[in-house]
């Protein structure tokens, strides 16, 4: 759309100012982001997807080619032609305002041919120091949400944000330059994983992740970035962790047993508690003191209904009710969705029921913490057979994996098929959000 006003003029006109992708940044994103595969075949042949170079040798995990040096990773599949699509960013600043510039790029690999690459900027984030954001960008279909859906042929201007503007970069590619104002409060040039645009403007907005940042609790700030619901509930817990200089490298872990903890009426205050050198280990044994209060906490409403059954009986399902009709209404459009890759089979957990059965089958607490009341995220199962082998949790607000646990919160098996099938269906799951 047409700018509107004069700082929307000045943005557009600074961002026609800006240099397009040079060679030095196009062969950062080819190294960085593009995939470099070496095909090997029975006859102990390696053929190198990148510049079509062929030669002999033992099977590898990983080989350097002889005729580029490229480092391929080795797949011994039939498949032979890839058309791989990601987005890489640019990180630098204009005239006082932080600008993260965002890159589609797709690459073509067939047998026999060098490879090709296609790149294009698809929109910029325009932040000012104060944590406001402009996007300017191309143009997008209306009625869609599918991530890649660009006309190409549009002019960069002024847009609304949309979903297709929170798609995570694969990298990030060149030397990142930042404002002076998220520098003051602890960027040291690394965005340890984090979106480089949501942790920008968290750093410029909010203190409490400007404090994580600084003492270097970077998978904390990562994990709320997309989960900032956690984050603010625990935030006083997060201060006596930081005081006694307690790095929580697993936050989904540790949230999950500080909730066991306030529910079995523990102090989330207490160093001695939530600053456990083993946190798996403590975490465990805090969901099991939980799980075991609420059975005895079952067996005494039991005898409470033998007093009086039928009042009982009926309150119970009143909730149950409740919590089931809460749930369907706010999860109900993503029930259809299904994603099938060979024989692992990944879908939303539809009834509170299956939250149950999910925690029992997998010894975990997806039930236990009522992830069913949660409506910024998405519980899926991974299934093989009729056997769940993973429960994932998608973030609602930025569509990323925040955990997926297997038994015992254990690394499930298959998992990089799981994260893999995930990623290739995030679109179908943004476009039932809408």
């Amino acid at each position: 759309m047409k700018p509107r006003n004069k700082f929307q003029k000045r943005l557009l006109k600074l961002s026609q100012s800006l240099s397009p992708l040079n060679e030095y940044q196009r062969q950062g994103a080819i190294k960085k982001i593009a995939p470099h595969i070496a095909k090997y075949n029975s006859k102990k042949e390696y053929v190198c997807l990148d510049c079509g170079h062929s030669w002999t040798g033992e099977k590898k995990k990983n080989v350097v080619c002889p005729h580029c040096s490229s480092k391929l990773k080795v797949d011994s599949s039939r498949k032979w032609n890839y058309c791989v699509k990601d987005y890489f960013a640019i990180v630098t600043k204009c005239q006082g305002f932080q600008v993260i510039r965002m890159f589609f790029m797709q690459v073509n690999l067939r047998r026999g041919e060098k490879a090709t690459y296609w790149m294009e900027e698809a929109f910029q984030s325009w932040i000012t120091p104060d944590g406001k954001t402009t996007i300017i960008g191309r143009a997008r279909h209306w009625l869609s949400h599918y991530c890649d859906l660009w006309n190409w042929y549009s002019d960069m201007e002024i847009r609304n944000e949309s979903a297709g503007h929170s798609v995570v970069p694969a990298g990030i590619v060149g030397h990142s330059s930042v404002i002076p104002e998220i520098k003051r409060n602890g960027f040291n040039g690394d965005f340890h994983h984090c979106y480089p645009r949501a942790l920008c403007k968290k750093l410029l907005t909010d203190n409490r992740i400007e404090t994580a940042w600084k003492v270097g609790q970077y998978r904390l700030v990562r994990h709320s970035l997309s989960n900032s619901y956690e984050f603010s509930r625990h935030w006083s817990s997060i201060k006596v962790a930081i005081r006694h200089k307690y790095q929580i490298k697993d936050p989904s872990l540790w949230y999950d047993m500080l909730n066991a903890m306030s529910y079995l009426g523990k102090d989330v205050l207490n160093p001695k508690f939530i600053c456990p050198e083993n946190l798996k280990k403590s975490h465990d044994e805090w969901i099991a003191k939980k799980q075991a209060k609420e059975a005895q906490e079952a067996r005494r409403r039991e005898l409470e209904r033998q007093m009086s059954e039928e009042e009982r009986y009926l309150k119970n399902l009143k909730r149950a009710r409740r919590d089931e009709r809460r749930y369907k209404k706010a999860m109900s459009r993503f029930f259809d969705l299904k994603f099938i890759d060979n024989e692992i089979v990944i879908k939303p957990l539809i009834s509170v029921k299956e939250f149950l059965e999910e925690g029992r089958a997998l010894h975990h607490c997806v039930f236990t913490n009522q992830y069913y009341l949660r409506n910024d995220v998405l519980i899926l199962h991974a299934l093989v057979g009729d056997t769940s082998i993973a429960t994932i949790e998608l973030s609602l607000q930025d569509y990323s994996v925040i955990q997926c646990r297997g038994a015992h919160n254990s690394k499930p098996a298959m998992y990089d098929r799981i994260m893999s099938l995930i990623k290739k269906s995030t679109p179908k799951i943004m476009s039932k959000r809408a």
